[in-house]
């Protein structure tokens, strides 16, 4: 019976985020080793897909949990932090193994203090430990950067097809499927195309009239007898490193001259819709006035400058300083990232008085704490299982939660970055966004998929 690795490392970084990663945010999400990465999270994402897969192989194999340590978006891996990824991962390869195949679930978008390609990191060290003969097959996000490292060491890379975010495991299933390929005897070739573009976020919607018939393309290439994969990365924009931008990957059974005209034929999709992926950006007041013309509710604000999602800090207090300010009939809803002004809430306790300069801490470069005074009306942790744009079945801990009325603006506080895009961040402190006027999510577009 072949014995099939399971692996998930995976965070996507924000080059301009100052906070660092460290390990307490991969633990706070759940470290799992050996047996632990299938009981504990095999029904998640692309692990699940990865397992799902392997059970439906024509010859039994035997999936063997290695390591799942997953963080959310966030700064830049502390180089210790980084050294104890690594480590780990070694440490349990060679206390498994051996191995007839490796699933390896990446988000493409991982660096650290000194280097800006974790991700090809992890891959080489597995070939560097294991040998070149193992088949190594990597999921990745469709905002991973794909490097020449990745590819090298790589047997092939599977991205999503979906943003906001929906396939996590269905990306599990058709990497497995791609590994039984490569056991039986398929030969992998890829070309990889890079476009000298970068867009924004707002507008990468796979199901959007732009970008639809590029997906409808993708889709029906992969289901050509001798293509195993195909994808489109629209990059990590928040990342500062060279050959940033959009990529093509499309991988076929030794036929590279498939490869190579398919893969070409994508990127000339994508380059001529470079200049209709704009969007119309408004200043927070005027934000906050055009929601307040709108009829009925819950009108959508989206921070996607704060987009905790795409790993910013989460504290930025631009909106929330406007929303004090201006009078909201029918109230305002947002959260914060902000582990002091929650630490002062539990102190005054439910309802206590609240007068704590909030926000603007995390990142001291774009924004500046708001002082704020208003009622606690509770304290509560914040845990929720997201399925929906980024996690499939994910267990979500944000630590304790703080609940804070000020003026018409109703604003929960939070120890830590979490999901800013679904109403389930809101719902689990007791808080329905369909019962106020504005409600704030720190997306740039994800939230689609859950308002």
């Amino acid at each position: 019976m072949k014995k099939i690795a399971i692996i998930q490392i995976c965070q996507e970084t924000n080059g301009f985020n100052p906070v660092l990663t460290t390990r307490s945010d991969f633990e706070s999400f759940g470290v799992g080793l050996g047996a632990d990465v299938l009981t504990k999270f095999g029904n998640t994402g692309e692990i699940a897909g990865f397992f799902e897969g392997i059970k439906h192989w024509p010859e039994p194999a035997k999936p063997i949990g290695i390591v799942r340590a997953m963080a959310w978006p966030g700064g830049k891996l502390s180089v210790e932090t980084k050294a104890w990824l690594i480590h780990m991962l070694r440490e349990q390869l060679h206390r498994n193994g051996p191995y007839d195949g490796i699933l390896f679930s990446l988000h493409g978008a991982l660096q650290a203090e000194d280097e800006t390609d974790v991700d090809g990191n992890l891959l080489e060290t597995i070939r560097t430990d294991l040998g070149p003969a193992i088949p190594v097959v990597a999921t990745v996000d469709l905002h991973a950067h794909i490097t020449r490292r990745m590819l090298t060491n790589a047997n092939a890379i599977v991205a999503y097809h979906t943003s906001p975010h929906l396939d996590q495991r269905q990306t599990g299933l058709r990497a497995a499927h791609v590994l039984e390929k490569i056991l039986a005897g398929a030969r992998p070739e890829y070309w990889h195309v890079r476009l000298p573009m970068i867009s924004i976020s707002e507008v990468q919607m796979t199901a959007s009239a732009l970008l639809a018939p590029v997906w409808i393309k993708l889709r029906a290439l992969e289901r050509r007898r001798k293509i195993l994969s195909t994808a489109v990365f629209m990059t990590q924009g928040w990342l500062d490193m060279p050959e940033l931008g959009w990529s093509v990957l499309v991988t076929s059974d030794a036929d590279p001259s498939l490869a190579k005209i398919m893969a070409e034929e994508l990127a000339q999709m994508c380059w001529e819709r470079r200049n209709a992926m704009r969007a119309e950006f408004r200043s927070a007041p005027e934000s906050v006035a055009l929601a307040l013309t709108c009829k009925g509710k819950p009108v959508i604000i989206a921070d996607g400058a704060d987009a905790t999602n795409s790993g910013a800090p989460g504290d930025s207090t631009h909106l929330l300083r406007e929303m004090i300010a201006q009078r909201i009939p029918g109230g305002a809803l947002t959260f914060m990232v902000d582990p002091e002004a929650v630490n002062y809430a539990k102190i005054m306790g439910t309802g206590g008085s609240f007068c704590f300069p909030v926000g603007g801490k995390r990142d001291h470069i774009f924004s500046s704490p708001v002082k704020v005074t208003g009622t606690v009306k509770a304290i509560k942790p914040i845990r929720y299982i997201l399925s929906g744009h980024g996690g499939d079945n994910l267990p979500i801990d944000m630590g304790m939660g703080a609940i804070v009325q000020t003026k018409d603006v109703m604003l929960l506080l939070v120890e830590r970055p979490g999901p800013g895009s679904t109403p389930m961040l809101y719902r689990c402190a007791g808080l329905e966004p369909k019962d106020f006027k504005i409600v704030i999510v720190k997306s740039p577009s994800g939230f689609r998929a859950e308002y």
